[in-house]
């Protein structure tokens, strides 16, 4: 499954993964909307729930280096967004794959020190 953080109007990307309104699931052709309970959450509940998910493609504006590291750890394909501003703009073939070769120039939220990680 498929997850896009979308602010409150549930169609524009938010630009924050784990702080969005709500989340958008794409699964088979269907979308469902569902507000993200922990937004305010520290990482570790934020990520407990997002296990629950069964989430295995993140599709994202912007992204922490050290939030990219655990969702990698969870086994979650991330994709950046760079020509979209709403969910149903997104094409995927121009999405841009993050990985360990490519995370640090991409991956510019957070307080981490990108040198030396």
């Amino acid at each position: 499954m498929t997850l896009i953080p979308v602010e409150e109007d549930k169609k524009t990307i938010a630009h924050r993964f784990r702080k969005a309104h709500s989340f958008a699931f794409l699964d088979e052709g269907q979308i469902i909307i569902q507000e993200n309970p922990h937004k305010t959450s520290k990482s570790p509940e934020f990520f407990e729930y997002f296990k629950t998910l069964n989430v295995d493609t993140l599709y994202v504006k912007e992204l922490g280096y050290k939030t990219l590291l655990t969702l990698f750890e969870m086994g979650v394909e991330v994709f950046l967004v760079h020509e979209a501003d709403t969910w149903n703009k997104i094409t995927p073939s121009l999405l841009l794959l993050l990985d360990k070769k490519n995370a640090k120039e991409h991956c510019s939220l957070g307080h981490h020190n990108k040198e030396n990680n």
